[in-house]
């Protein structure tokens, strides 16, 4: 099997990050967050100057579960290239196909000539390593989870503080910005970032939609929902179709 599968340029990390869904960003942090921008250039430095095993650490702990395709991509890479990890293109193969999720072209065509490469047994390998990747990473479950991040902020901002003087302001300290906001202003939005979130994970599942405001119970159905999407095959035909 050839590993003549060349690195994507670097000049592509934000780019790629984001295909498919420019949303992405708004959709996850509500900005590409500067935190998460210091973690990519970091590991872009790391990988640049031969330090493999902590760009892969970073990539893999750091930015993958943040839906970073990118990162997604670069685990894969160093997996087939034995960079920092021990080489293996079959787990190389299973990270390409979770940075090809939002079908940009440049990841499904390093995906496929990889595929393309294997025999049966081979591509049996890497779809059970593709699908326990997805369980953890897939931007589904990914968003599940800031879902119900979203829904223990709403119910911590029920308590509230108060600033003295002014007992009928209820008040909160954003988090994002550390600045003092109105505890509606707020909970309004958490509550439409929550709403892009909850119609995200219903428009990906192809089910009704759902009110922000989630109960127990639809929470754990579009768990079971998500847990059953994440668990099936989803790329094999695109991924097998033969390459000029």
């Amino acid at each position: 099997m050839s590993k003549r599968i060349h690195i994507l340029p670097l000049i592509l990390l934000s780019l790629l990050s984001a295909a498919a869904h420019p949303q992405w960003a708004e959709i996850t942090t509500g900005s590409l967050d500067a935190r998460t921008l210091r973690i990519q250039t970091k590991a872009e430095a790391l990988y640049v100057s031969g330090e493999f095993k902590r760009a892969h650490f970073i990539y893999v702990n750091e930015l993958a579960g943040r839906g970073d395709k990118y990162a997604q991509y670069m685990a894969g890479f160093m997996c087939l290239m034995g960079q920092g990890v021990p080489e293996d293109p079959i787990v190389a193969s299973a990270w390409y196909r979770l940075s090809a999720e939002r079908e940009a072209p440049e990841f499904m065509v390093v995906r496929d000539r990889l595929l393309q490469s294997f025999s049966p047994e081979q591509r049996a390998r890497s779809d059970s390593h593709y699908l326990d990747l997805r369980k953890q990473y897939s931007d589904l479950v990914i968003v599940m989870k800031l879902v119900e991040e979203d829904l223990e902020k709403l119910r911590f901002e029920t308590t509230g503080s108060r600033i003295p003087g002014r007992s009928t302001m209820v008040t909160m300290v954003d988090p994002n910005s550390g600045s003092t906001v109105s505890a509606d202003y707020y909970r309004n939005r958490v509550l439409r970032l929550m709403q892009s979130r909850v119609d995200f994970i219903t428009t990906q599942l192809d089910i009704d939609a759902l009110d922000a405001e989630l109960s127990g119970a639809e929470v754990a159905e579009l768990w079971e929902r998500i847990n059953e999407y994440v668990a099936v095959v989803d790329d094999e035909a695109d991924a097998y179709v033969v390459m000029p």
